[in-house]
């Protein structure tokens, strides 16, 4: 009784946290104390396994279960290596020699069908329910008249070497830039914007609370369920199961498959099993995609006038959570409207937007742009529809960057072993070279945090 009686407590302060006002950061260690605090107690009362600040909660249970599913081993062995596939694209064939040229067509139809499609809504999904810094999307033309180069280039770098080596390059690229412009404000007198590379994910700080929760199950749930069931496919036992929490709030979950027995096993059985959680987060993203496709287009009349602000850059008079109902007099009824209206904006303007805080007035830049993400506005009656919309954005977004962060060649992280395998004893060298850059790029991507 006194346990339920403190877990009420404990998550009455968080949701008291949560409406202080404070700034996110401030909330955001306000509750990782809070957490912290309540998941060491946890430890000490009731003796819960502890793993670097989180409670381990092991079980059997669910196990026999596993092995009925991975009874189709034909299918789950295609799965995987469509998912080394998307690691590393045409690069697959001589890293991993057990790839059939059947999955390594349709792996790259996937890379394709991820470039054009997910790649592009992605950021604008993300930003409606993720609190994130936004900077606003500019057209690039690069060349001749309207030709862009960034989207054939991007999808030419995926197909060549797949999206962890695209993602690993990325990262380094970015570690630079933000080494060079922290230098640049430290000794040169500048005072450039510096955003960090990677951001903790918080049910209520920066994520919907409920609908966060669920998500972040849903997701440790795929993952850990495919490295099960692609383990026990390679005939490799299993001596648990289970969840890490931080506290109440899920961060991750687990399988404790025989390492010995792994470790034995071929180097494509290895593949397979390490690189079925990112491939099954992958498969959750382009589900939840489409389920969130199929919302927003079937007409509930869910729809209110007026066009509803989810992401602004810093420095404007607009912000998000404001409603625009007019813009230069035209009433934005529907997003129709919105859409065809925007078109029209000139660059380099002036737009008086009639928001429920009154009129503001706003510049476009050289684009017609103002550095604004906009969504319809639903209607407040309609708070199932919000909390779909939620739930699949969050699947969407989530399992997709999970499963690519993943991939990427840093210890403890499945890309790492994935990427050890796919070289072999010869290629030692180049592994720890790519392992160091890429650990290094991570570390430095995350020194904004400092300057905040």
């Amino acid at each position: 009784m006194f346990g339920i009686a403190l877990f009420l407590l404990i998550l009455g302060a968080f949701l008291g946290i949560l409406s202080l006002p404070i700034s996110d950061l401030q909330k955001f260690f306000a509750e990782i104390i809070l957490l912290g605090l309540y998941g060491f107690y946890i430890h000490k009362k009731y003796k819960v396994e502890y793993y670097y600040g989180m409670l381990m909660l092991k079980t059997k249970e669910g196990l026999g279960e596993i092995d009925k599913i991975a009874k189709h081993a034909s299918l789950w062995q295609h799965f995987a290596d469509i998912g080394t596939v998307i690691a590393y694209g045409l690069l697959t064939p001589l890293l991993f020699k057990h790839i059939k040229l059947r999955d390594l067509v349709i792996g790259l139809a996937v890379l394709l069908f991820m470039t054009l499609f997910i790649l592009p809504n992605l950021y604008p999904v993300a930003l409606s329910v993720i609190g994130l810094p936004y900077e606003g999307v500019s057209k690039t033309k690069i060349g001749v008249g309207e030709i862009n180069i960034l989207l054939p280039a991007l999808i030419i770098g995926i197909m060549l070497v797949g999206l962890a080596t695209v993602l690993t390059v990325g990262l380094i690229y970015q570690a630079a830039n933000t080494l060079i412009l922290l230098f640049m404000n430290l000794f040169g007198g500048a005072s450039h914007v510096v955003q960090p590379g990677a951001y903790l994910i918080l049910p209520g700080i920066n994520i919907p609370f409920v609908e966060g929760i669920i998500a972040l199950l849903m997701l440790l749930f795929v993952h850990e369920l495919s490295h099960a069931v692609l383990s026990r496919v390679a005939r490799i036992p299993l001596k648990s199961a289970g969840i890490l929490l931080f506290g109440f709030i899920p961060m991750g979950a687990f399988v404790d498959p025989d390492e010995k027995v792994l470790m034995k096993k071929s180097k494509a059985d290895q593949t397979r099993v390490i690189v079925g959680g990112s491939v099954a987060n992958y498969a959750l993203s382009f589900f939840s995609f489409g389920l969130l496709i199929l919302l927003l287009i079937i007409p509930f009349g869910a729809y209110d006038s007026g066009i509803s602000v989810v992401a602004a850059k810093d420095g404007l008079p607009i912000q998000k959570g404001d409603v625009i109902l007019a813009i230069n007099g035209t009433s934005m009824e529907n997003y129709d409207i919105y859409v065809n209206y925007k078109d029209t904006v000139q660059p380099n303007s002036t737009l008086m937007l009639t928001t429920q805080r009154g009129d503001i007035t706003v510049n476009t830049d050289e684009n017609g742009l103002i550095g604004v993400l906009v969504q319809p506005r639903v209607k407040s009656s309609y708070g199932w529809y919000v909390f779909l919309r939620n739930l699949f954005s969050l699947l969407f977004a989530l399992n997709f960057f999970v499963g690519s962060f993943n991939l990427l060649p840093v210890p403890l992280f499945d890309g790492h072993r994935l990427l050890e395998l796919g070289l072999g004893d010869r290629g030692k060298l180049i592994l720890k070279v790519v392992t160091i850059a890429t650990s290094a790029s991570l570390v430095v991507t995350l020194l904004p945090w400092l300057f905040r």
